[in-house]
């Protein structure tokens, strides 16, 4: 199920997920030319957050990724749903509500590993907590999907459904392949925090209404 096209309600320029992109393909484009060398100072590493090392990592591990593969993944899945999440919340509320989801979805892996000293590198987790929240606000909007029955076509599928197949997808091979180096555990703490905190942020506020409307690296866990 390889998402195509989402129905776009926003009418502005969605700057800060065009800003993400381009924040995270600059970064890894600087790691890649340098040996990971950024990795090993921003990744998070869950026995080393635990013990209070290198804190600022909840953060820093959402701008770095393990291949070009998981860094291409992560932003195409961004720029599909990031948009109609930041023009319900604006682009302040948007980008500190990513940054959250982000850090618990890092909580969620970390959670689950305590003693883990494997790198854990992605913008997955972030991403996971904006589809929380489309599902939430858009859960009519239908997603052009992909899906490959012995042939390639194009179907389009309410978000509502499309995630909660997405979401299931993720808790079994969270079970099925524990050892596969993608942290599933953080992209299902994202999606839950997305769900709950977009409840909490609500939506921007209306100019005319006095109201709110309401892949992968071996050396790395990749969320």
């Amino acid at each position: 199920m390889f998402p195509i096209a989402d129905e776009n309600i926003s009418i502005e320029r969605p700057y800060i997920t065009y800003g993400l992109i381009i924040t995270n393909v600059v970064l890894y484009t600087i790691n890649f030319f340098n040996g990971d060398s950024l990795n090993s100072i921003f990744a998070f590493i869950p026995n080393n957050f635990l013990h209070g090392i290198d804190a600022w990592t909840i953060i820093t591990h959402q701008f770095m990724h393990g291949s070009w593969g998981h860094l291409l993944g992560n932003m195409w899945f961004l720029i599909i749903f990031g948009d109609n999440i930041e023009s319900t919340l604006g682009k302040v509320k948007y980008l500190i509500f990513y940054l959250i989801c982000g850090a618990i979805a890092a909580l969620s892996h970390m959670a689950f590993n305590v003693e883990s000293v494997i790198p854990t590198v992605g913008a997955s987790g972030a991403i996971s907590g904006i589809l929380g929240a489309y599902i939430i606000l858009y859960p009519k909007n239908k997603i052009s999907t992909v899906i490959p029955f012995g042939f390639i076509r194009i179907y389009k599928i309410e978000a509502l459904y499309y995630l909660i197949i997405w979401f299931v997808l993720q808790l079994l091979f969270n079970f099925t392949d524990p050892y596969g180096g993608v942290a599933y555990m953080a992209h299902l703490g994202g999606f839950i925090g997305g769900v709950i905190l977009i409840k909490l942020f609500g939506k921007k506020k209306n100019k005319n209404q006095n109201d709110f409307l309401y892949t992968w690296n071996e050396d790395y866990h990749k969320s």
